[in-house]
């Protein structure tokens, strides 16, 4: 009995060993060991936006409108802490049929930055993917899942801000395009 009493205190001493080391990473800082620089003071403290709406539009039967064939918005702030460089990241794809059926793809991504000239590196440490279908034929319902592995890694952009026509926007370029000569997405600034 001394040794099962025994045996069976050890076990519980490594169970509570092992929740304090659980417990112990949930309290480390995803930002520590990231890189990050200071954010240029054009790009910091306000909203950067891209969206687009489908031409093709649904409606019923009554001739009420469903909705578009497809929506999509992006958005980057940028922020500091402590003299250290933050982003975070939102995309959103709303997909609609004839049928009604409605898909969206929701993306949340955390991280630090580094802005070197005209390039920046983001450093995801964080996020969230979420899929809504609703009225499909399969599949409806919320699924989500955090982001892991190859959706933190880091992700390179050419960078520019351009005045047109009165308006600051925001322009991202891929990496290997030095010339800036085509944008893949512009930005529009909202506070």
């Amino acid at each position: 009995m001394k040794s099962f009493l025994l045996f069976l205190g050890i076990l519980t001493c490594l169970g509570f060993q092992q929740c304090k080391k659980n417990d112990d990473a949930k309290d480390q800082d995803p930002y520590a060991g990231v890189p990050s620089s200071r954010v240029p003071t054009q790009l910091s403290g306000v909203l950067w936006f891209s969206g687009t709406l489908s031409a093709i539009s649904y409606f019923d039967r009554d001739g009420h409108k469903l909705g578009n064939d497809y929506e999509a918005g992006r958005e980057y702030q940028f922020s500091e802490k402590d003299g250290k460089g933050r982003m975070v990241f939102f995309q959103y794809l709303g997909l609609r049929t004839s049928g009604s059926c409605v898909t969206e793809h929701f993306t949340r991504l955390e991280g630090s930055v580094v802005f070197e000239g005209d390039l920046f590196t983001f450093y995801p440490v964080k996020g969230e993917y979420k899929t809504v279908k609703d009225k499909c034929s399969a599949g409806n319902g919320v699924t989500k899942r955090a982001a892991a592995n190859d959706d933190l890694k880091p992700i390179k952009y050419r960078w520019d801000i351009k005045i047109i026509d009165g308006e600051r926007l925001f322009y991202t370029y891929e990496e290997q395009d030095t010339a800036h000569e085509a944008a893949l997405f512009v930005y529009s600034m909202t506070e």
